[in-house]
């Protein structure tokens, strides 16, 4: 037996075998308490995976970054540089079918911070900015909320105009999320 591991027993095995019992229950309380420990830490390391997971066609990782003070709606955040409109997608307003999806997806996407990247209109009619919005790592939220099903692209203008079209109706004929003919979800 390895000569340090000799040791580490000689000193744990004794309070283990205590008579009264009190070490033991002691030292499997412990032991116990450590193993849920690293569970949870191998949960929450896995969980903060799946965010990195998505895969964008548009990326932009040197567009301006900004801090998201709060998600308003499926296509609407509220940012330090103002209320920003999703440029080139339009989500369920709230009380719409997928309303409460979009707006979920929406929030998990964003995070703490987003990146912007104009489109060829700065603001819409009711003076929010318009913006392609990207996660901080820089992937496309336009194109995941359409992609997800979750949003409709903007037919009229922006540069990202034909590939969004183009995934909506992907998600059209695949039936995906809140654009397929049997979605039951509600807003």
């Amino acid at each position: 037996m390895c000569p340090m591991l000799r040791t580490v027993l000689s000193n744990i095995l004794p309070l283990v075998r205590n008579i009264n019992g009190y070490y033991v229950r002691h030292f499997l309380w412990v032991l116990s308490l450590g193993i849920l420990v690293v569970v949870i830490a191998v949960l929450k390391w896995i969980g903060s995976n799946d965010s990195d997971a998505i895969e964008t066609t548009l990326r932009c990782r040197d567009c301006a970054e900004t801090s998201v003070a709060l998600v308003i709606d499926g296509d609407t955040l509220e940012t330090g540089q103002g209320r920003v409109r999703l440029f080139g997608v339009g989500a369920p307003e709230s009380g719409e079918r997928c309303a409460a999806e979009a707006t979920a997806r929406l929030n998990d996407l964003a995070g703490d911070s987003v990146r912007l990247q104009n489109g060829p209109r700065l603001f819409d009619r009711v003076g929010r900015m318009l913006a392609y919005v990207y996660t901080e790592d820089g992937f496309s939220i336009d194109e995941v909320l359409v992609r997800e099903g979750l949003a409709e692209a903007w037919t009229s203008d922006g540069q990202h105009r034909s590939l969004l079209v183009a995934l909506e109706s992907d998600a059209r004929r695949d039936n995906t999320g809140c654009l397929s003919d049997d979605s039951n979800a509600t807003g």
